[in-house]
């Protein structure tokens, strides 16, 4: 064996019959249960055409499979990125290639923007992702809103509450971007995907229900929107995205949106309200903090944009 091949493993698209291995390796860090629960979805998904074979990529010596990547193609043009995983003793170049080969692979699969969520404190990830064209986005804060915080009514207020029609898309778009301007969430996020593409995400997450899309008004003015995604098989509600424009700020809103949206989850019988925000957005954190929501788990988030 050539000193070439021991630095350059071959990578190919993991066979069938290796997918649970090349899995197992990818979610090695998780806790044993976490790892059989993901390993058991994403094997599924994967035989079922729900997600791309392509995307589970392993790097292999004498037919051995010493590495693997995982990305997940998802609507509007995104994707999930796992980052590679060797096994002990692989040379660093093998990751590297590895992520090298998903994001081509991305790439011709037309995805515009590529995110990996990783644990804030693996230097060894953030430093690959930067190595692959990974640009740090933020850090992210995971809450979580308990049935015992929810409203028993709608709470009362000067907002409506008007439920989205296919008719609203471009309205609706509309309001989306308006709320972009001096967003403190993820600010560099801000006008990296055409609106369209961030609907057609927000769209495929759990289960859609134009109900749960809300354009929220006040005294005939658009104002703000609010956007849940129903996960049943988890108890959850996920708020998605909830947004005021620049010009209805300082109202206290928010507040009014998110407990709107905790009742929300009460009548659709769920146990949890739970929704991703940036750790540096300190207004927003204060404000869901006051309504009831704990922290339970803290990610940072590399993005790759593909030209």
């Amino acid at each position: 064996m050539t000193s070439t091949t021991l630095k350059h493993p071959p990578i190919v698209q993991v066979p069938t019959r290796q997918r649970e291995d090349a899995l197992a390796l990818i979610f090695c860090r998780l806790p044993a249960d976490d790892r059989a629960d993901q390993i058991k979805e994403f094997s599924s998904a994967i035989g079922s055409g729900d997600i791309l074979p392509g995307g589970l990529l392993g790097a292999y010596r004498n037919n051995r499979l010493v590495g693997a990547v995982f990305s997940q193609v998802q609507p509007g043009k995104t994707a999930a990125v796992w980052p590679p995983r060797v096994v002990p003793g692989e040379p660093r170049i093998t990751s590297e290639k590895l992520l090298e080969a998903t994001c081509d692979f991305l790439e011709n699969q037309d995805v515009y923007l590529a995110q990996a969520l990783i644990a804030t404190d693996s230097a060894s990830d953030k430093v690959l992702l930067r190595s692959g064209g990974f640009k740090p986005l933020a850090d992210l804060l995971y809450l979580v809103s308990l049935l015992e915080d929810f409203p028993d009514a709608p709470p009362p207020g000067p907002l409506r509450f008007e439920p989205y029609t296919a008719d609203d898309h471009d309205r609706l778009a509309r309001i989306i971007e308006a709320t972009y301007e001096q967003t403190l969430d993820c600010p560099r996020l801000g006008g990296a995907r055409r609106t369209e593409d961030v609907l057609a995400g927000y769209r495929c997450v759990g289960l859609f229900n134009p109900g749960h899309w809300l354009i929220v008004r006040h005294r005939g003015d658009d104002v703000g929107c609010l956007l849940l995604a129903d996960h049943p098989e988890h108890g959850n509600i996920e708020l998605l995205y909830m947004g005021v424009v620049a010009s209805a700020r300082r109202n206290g809103w928010g507040m009014d949106i998110t407990r709107h949206a905790q009742w929300l989850a009460a009548e659709a019988t769920r146990q949890r309200l739970v929704l991703a925000v940036d750790a540096a957005n300190t207004p927003a954190i204060d404000m869901y903090t006051a309504v009831g929501f704990q922290t339970w788990d803290r990610r940072s988030v590399y993005m790759r944009v593909f030209s």
